[in-house]
């Protein structure tokens, strides 16, 4: 099928939404069966993410050719941001990122897969994998604070899906228990990084994808220098394992606004100049 006339709705019923973002939203989604065999089986349940194109063209806007199955990883094409107009640079990022992660780090336990990409007059639409288990923010409200075990557990998931990702040269810039989601509702399921939207390929540089993650867990020298590396993510990590265990979220801030407020708590901090 050629790409003009390849449409999401054509493969996929799609459902509920999930999900909502600044420039996105998320939906639940059921491959559509083919033949016998496929009715047979139990259809593939999917998260489907609209990315929505703030510039519009008749070009497809350089963005990729869908590859035919979820195995054919790839014949995947997809582009430069110099390809694409700056109006859509954001969007394009994310998809430059995903494609990375499809050649060089799926499939992989805790980071999450993306399955196929289709584009229409609506945007872009990321085909992923469905996390049914919820965030890991949600899971820390509800158990207030974990034990060093559990919270071990946790970190250990968490690191191996950005070691993965930082050996494919991926900053995620965005680390925080609201982009961990689990693969299903278990206590022991798999905890999956996704949200790439802000993330970057460090051979890769763009300004008009200058932006950094929550404030709570953005890095010393990310917040005085502007300077975000694999380091910077490590330091996400660290507080998010802070988190875990006191069931408090630290508060940094420069050292002229030393004052932070989270929640019902105030902290006091003298913030260091680097990670490393």
């Amino acid at each position: 099928m050629g790409y003009g006339t390849r449409k999401l709705s054509d493969e996929y019923e799609v459902s509920e939404i999930l999900g909502r973002g600044g420039f996105s939203v998320v939906r639940k989604g059921t491959k559509k069966s083919s033949n016998e065999d496929e009715k047979s089986q139990s259809s593939q349940v999917v998260a489907i993410k609209t990315l929505r194109r703030v510039s519009s063209s008749n070009n497809p806007s350089g963005l990729p050719r869908p590859k035919k199955d979820v195995g054919e990883r790839s014949t995947m094409m997809f582009p430069t941001f110099r390809q694409v107009s700056v109006s859509d640079a954001l969007l394009t990022n994310e998809i430059l990122v995903m494609r990375r992660i499809v050649e060089n780090v799926s499939p992989h336990p805790n980071v999450i897969d993306l399955y196929d990409v289709y584009e229409d007059i609506n945007g872009v639409h990321l085909v992923l994998e469905l996390c049914s288990g919820g965030e890991l923010f949600d899971r820390i409200v509800a158990q207030d604070k974990y034990s060093e075990t559990e919270a071990a557990t946790v970190v250990h998931q968490i690191a191996s899906g950005l070691e993965a990702i930082h050996k494919a040269n991926i900053v995620h810039r965005d680390l925080k228990p609201e982009n961990c989601l689990f693969l299903d509702v278990r206590k022991d399921s798999s905890l999956k990084i996704m949200d790439f939207g802000l993330s970057s390929v460090e051979e890769f540089t763009d300004p008009v994808v200058g932006l950094f993650g929550s404030i709570d867990y953005v890095s010393p020298e990310a917040l005085s220098q502007g300077k975000i590396t694999t380091k910077s993510d490590m330091w996400s990590l660290g507080v998010i394992l802070y988190i875990l265990l006191s069931g408090l979220a630290p508060s940094l801030a420069s050292d002229n606004a030393s004052h932070g407020v989270i929640g019902d708590n105030l902290f006091e901090v003298k913030l260091p100049r680097t990670v490393a």
